[in-house]
């Protein structure tokens, strides 16, 4: 059974199958979108994982072309802004006028975690873009 800090061993062979099943962008998602960042992310507060990174940078790099991470890593985690008119109630001639079910107070606070997690999101994704192409990592 392979330890947590070491789970990327296994991230990176599976990697290597969804490359070669279904392409480079499937296998760029997982590996670098999904299971790197949140690597990264668990790396923060556990010593065990911060040691592994510079090995699972090398196996990663191992996988794809430096162009390709440079072509992911432009648009990775990147999302639609926050739309407050999502919230807002919709009329239909044959349904009606829909309930809303969030107040104003809800919804900014929706928007703000948003925020927060699109920044989040936008650190981690440059974190990744210094360990992945910067020459000597």
């Amino acid at each position: 059974m392979t330890t947590q800090h070491k789970i990327w061993i296994d991230q990176c062979e599976a990697a290597r199958g969804i490359e070669s099943e279904h392409g480079v962008q499937p296998a760029l998602e997982y590996i670098v979108g999904e299971k790197f960042l949140n690597f990264l992310e668990a790396a923060e507060a556990n010593v065990d994982f911060r040691s592994e990174i510079p090995a699972f940078v090398s196996e990663i790099k191992s996988i794809f072309e430096k162009w390709q991470l440079a072509e992911y890593l432009e648009t990775a985690k990147q999302a639609e802004p926050f739309d407050p008119k999502l919230f807002e109630p919709m009329s239909s001639p044959l349904l009606g006028e829909e309930e809303v079910e969030f107040d104003a107070e809800e919804i900014e606070d929706m928007r703000k975690d948003d925020i927060r997690q699109c920044t989040r999101d936008l650190l981690l994704v440059e974190r990744a873009r210094e360990w992945l192409l910067e020459e000597g990592q």
